[in-house]
C-alpha cells in the first residue's frame, strides 16, 4: 500500500474524494478465438477506441493514451488500483461459450508492429527510437494484426531487466488458424499450450527492449510484439445472457474484485499509464462477446 500512511488512510481515500471510477465497454470481433487462447481487448472496438498498433513497421512506439482505460494523473500523490467490476456479455441470448475468463489488467508500455511471420531465416531488426516508459522492464505478448494460416516458430533477442543485451528467448510457437487481429498469437512449449507471455532466456524475468526476431518456421501472418507491465489478475466465473423464448429471464451477473483482497497489496498505477486488459476464454470462443466494466482507483 505504498502511498498511504496506514490502513486508515487507505480506507478514507474515498471520503476525501481521492478516487476515480472509469467505465469501459469492449466488443470482440466476430472471428472465432481458440478455446483457452488469449485476446487483447485493447485491439477491439468500443470505449475506449480500438488500438491497432498501426505505426511504422519494426519501430518502437508507445500506445496513445486515449486508447487505454482512463485514469487521472495525481502527482505528487500515488495512485492505486482499488477494484474492478466486470460483466462478460454473451455473443447471443443462448450462447454460453465464454462463461469463464481469466482477465489480466496491465499497463501497455511499448510495442513493435508488423513483424512478418513468413520471413523464415531472416533476422528482422527492430528499431529502438524510444525507451521504455514508466517501468524498468516488462513482459512481452504477441498480438496478431492479420490472419495466420500455419504454426510458426521464432525466437527474439532482447535486453533483459539488468540491461544485458543479446539475450535470446525460448523457442516460441505461433497459432495457426487466427482469422484476424486482436488475438494473442503465441503459445509455449508446443503449438497447443497457451500462455500470454513469451518465455525468456533462463534466469531472466523482464525485458527493457527487443532488438530482433527470427523465424525458423513460417506462421502466415503479421503480429506486434508488445511490452506490458501486468498489474492485476482475476477470474470472471460466469457470463451474462438473456433467453429469447419462454420466461425471458436473464442469467449471470457482474463480478466485483477488490484488489487488496484478491492479491497481495493494491497495485500502483503510475501517471501516464495506458491501462488495458487481455483475457483468456476457458470455455470456448469469445467471438462477438462484450466485456463491460468499471475500473476504480484511489490515491493517498
Amino acid at each position: 500500500m505504498s502511498g498511504f500512511r496506514n490502513v486508515g488512510a487507505f480506507a478514507d481515500a474515498d471520503n476525501k474524494g481521492q478516487c476515480w471510477i472509469t467505465g469501459f465497454r469492449k466488443l470482440v470481433a466476430s472471428a472465432a478465438t481458440p478455446t483457452s487462447g488469449f485476446i487483447d481487448y485493447l485491439y477491439y472496438s468500443g470505449s475506449p477506441a480500438a488500438n491497432f498498433y498501426a505505426s511504422a513497421p519494426y519501430v518502437s512506439a508507445v500506445v496513445e493514451a486515449n486508447k487505454g482505460i482512463y485514469v487521472p494523473s495525481v502527482a505528487p500523490a500515488t495512485q492505486h488500483l482499488k477494484g474492478l467490476t466486470v460483466m462478460s456479455n454473451a455473443a447471443s441470448a443462448t450462447t454460453t461459450s465464454n462463461q469463464r475468463q481469466r482477465l489480466i489488467v496491465a499497463d501497455y508500455l511499448m510495442y513493435y508492429p508488423f513483424i512478418d511471420t513468413d520471413a523464415v531465416g531472416e533476422e528482422q531488426l527492430l528499431e529502438n527510437t524510444i525507451t521504455l516508459p514508466r517501468y524498468d522492464y516488462g513482459q512481452v505478448i504477441a498480438v496478431s494484426q492479420s490472419a495466420a494460416s500455419a504454426v510458426g516458430q521464432f525466437t527474439m533477442t532482447y535486453t533483459n531487466q539488468n540491461g544485458v543485451a543479446g539475450r535470446v528467448s525460448q523457442n516460441t510457437f505461433t497459432i495457426a488458424g487466427l482469422t484476424g487481429g486482436g488475438q494473442v498469437a503465441t503459445t509455449t512449449l508446443s503449438a497447443n499450450g497457451y500462455h500470454p507471455y513469451i518465455n525468456l532466456q533462463a534466469g531472466d524475468y523482464g525485458v527493457k527492449s527487443i532488438e530482433s526476431v527470427t523465424f525458423t518456421a513460417a506462421g502466415g501472418g503479421l503480429f506486434a510484439l508488445v511490452i506490458v507491465k501486468p498489474l492485476f489478475t482475476h477470474i470472471v466465473s460466469q457470463e451474462c445472457r438473456r433467453t429469447t423464448t419462454g420466461n425471458l429471464e436473464s442469467y449471470g451477473s457482474a463480478t466485483k474484485f477488490d484488489a487488496l483482497i484478491h492479491q497481495a497489496g493494491s497495485p500502483r498505477i503510475k501517471d501516464g499509464a495506458v491501462v488495458g486488459i487481455f483475457g483468456q476464454g476457458y470455455a470456448g470462443s469469445l467471438a462477438s462477446s462484450a466485456l463491460v466494466g468499471l475500473l476504480e482507483t484511489h490515491w493517498g
